[in-house]
């Protein structure tokens, strides 16, 4: 209970993940989806709020339900590989919820990896994908490397600037360590997610000074100035560089919309047009010796 206490979170309710799923599942089954479709969403929600990402999570689904309701997804996307070869494939992901499209980029690079140890999918036309960790995640549970990272819409400057340019792009790994627990990274290249900030808002609480900026480029502790003005890029100029590395990855090379380009999720019903990256990596293609037991050592 002593973390409990420490978060703040002893006088939350918990509920059984299981119940969480089928219920959430239901609700979206109302608003048109395929019971598989409804049934991998819900988990990935789920997903989030066990690892205590909370802000993409079931406070998130109020958004999905908004943008459902206002059609601004396609519920029955044709995924179209537009190129690939034996290293990549290039996706258009038809508008589909980005959670959805997000699991068929990463089982897609899942399933073609075998041919040359390491494989690549971009995807374009896409939507916000939500935790980031879940999608390497299905790789390491599998002995794989997985990795994914996104672009988002604008809410940084580039250094020294005043205008929302770059997004909170993030990026994703999982490593498996044999007999332990996978290594698993997921960051925003904000300070903050800007979905912390809004935690804040809602909670009507002030934020940190340093998360962001007003609409005047002034540093502000008031999460709806920060909401209407930039939030700050981690570790200053390497943070918007990093930014800047994954946009281009994520969002140029893949066909997509890139820097202030990409689409905002809410009030708007078409495509965000975000793109992703998913990569997979066979580590016993790659190394002569038993990768599982290399990790384990560095696990130890």
């Amino acid at each position: 209970m002593t973390e409990l206490k420490e978060t703040g979170m002893q006088d939350q309710t918990r509920v059984d993940p299981h119940k969480l799923i089928t219920a959430v599942r239901e609700l979206l089954q109302t608003y048109g989806l395929a019971p598989d479709a409804a049934q991998q969403l819900a988990e990935t929600f789920v997903a989030a709020d066990r690892a205590g990402v909370s802000t993409h999570g079931l406070m998130a689904l109020s958004g999905y339900i908004k943008r459902l309701e206002n059609h601004g997804f396609n519920l029955q996307p044709h995924y179209q590989i537009i190129r690939s070869s034996a290293a990549f494939a290039v996706v258009d992901a038809d508008n589909a919820i980005g959670m959805l499209s997000a699991h068929y980029c990463m089982q897609l690079a899942i399933e073609r990896v075998a041919t040359a140890g390491i494989f690549t999918v971009f995807c374009r036309n896409s939507n916000t994908f939500g935790p980031a960790f879940v999608y390497p995640r299905m790789a390491a549970d599998k002995g794989l490397i997985g990795l994914a990272i996104s672009n988002s819409p604008a809410a940084m400057p580039v250094s020294n600037g005043c205008e929302p340019l770059l997004g909170t792009n993030p990026f994703a790994i999982a490593v498996p360590c044999g007999r332990y627990p996978a290594i698993e990274f997921d960051m925003a290249t904000s300070l903050v997610a800007k979905s912390k900030i809004n935690e804040a808002r809602l909670s009507n609480q002030p934020i940190p000074l340093g998360w962001a900026l007003d609409q005047n480029g002034q540093p502000t502790t008031d999460p709806v100035a920060a909401i209407q003005g930039l939030v700050l890029p981690m570790a200053g100029h390497k943070g918007a560089g990093l930014a800047m590395s994954l946009d281009i990855l994520a969002g140029a090379l893949s066909g997509a919309s890139y820097l202030n380009r990409v689409g905002k999720f809410y009030g708007n019903t078409s495509a965000m047009d975000v793109g992703q990256m998913f990569v997979v990596i066979d580590p016993r293609q790659v190394m002569e010796s038993d990768f599982d037991s290399v990790m384990e050592d560095y696990v130890q």
